[in-house]
């Protein structure tokens, strides 16, 4: 029995294009659903976030003179809402930067025959060019920060 060589070891085995195709696909696949996951978890914050608000307005009701420390607990939480928002809207567009690359290999096939094959790299200025727009997402959030800020401006406002 023979041994391997060097070079036969150090030398990368050539993927067909077949290969590299089915290698591409399923990297789409964990992209699309990653950015579904990216969408739900927008509307998830929203859903927890929403009863928080009124559940510190209705403590307020109850409890005037906590005045400033309710509306101070609001306003932070609008806060932590917002940035989680825009966080979460900046994982989204990472996402789907890395949906463009992939598809890229289908608009441009020639890369389907480049060495090296390298459908994971790094986000580049244009795979950041996008043709969907994400109105569904700032819907809800757009509603829940003007009730939060209507909440707010009532406490803020109420005189027992």
């Amino acid at each position: 029995m023979s041994e391997p060589t060097t070079e036969q070891v150090l030398k990368p085995s050539a993927l067909s294009v077949s290969d590299k195709v089915s290698i591409v696909n399923a990297l789409m696949a964990q992209d699309r659903i990653e950015i579904r996951e990216k969408q739900e978890a927008v509307f998830r914050l929203t859903y927890y976030v929403v009863p928080g608000f009124i559940g510190i307005a209705a403590f307020f009701v109850g409890n005037p003179p906590f005045r400033d420390i309710l509306v101070l607990a609001q306003s932070l939480l609008l806060l932590l809402y917002v940035i989680a928002f825009f966080t979460f809207r900046m994982w989204l567009m990472q996402a789907r930067a890395y949906l463009q690359i992939r598809e890229s290999f289908y608009k441009n096939q020639s890369l389907l025959n480049s060495e090296p094959f390298k459908p994971i790299r790094k986000i580049k200025e244009i795979d950041r060019e996008t043709r969907f727009e994400d109105t569904a997402l700032w819907f809800p959030f757009g509603i829940t920060v003007v009730c939060a800020v209507v909440l707010i401006t009532y406490m803020f406002l109420y005189k027992a």
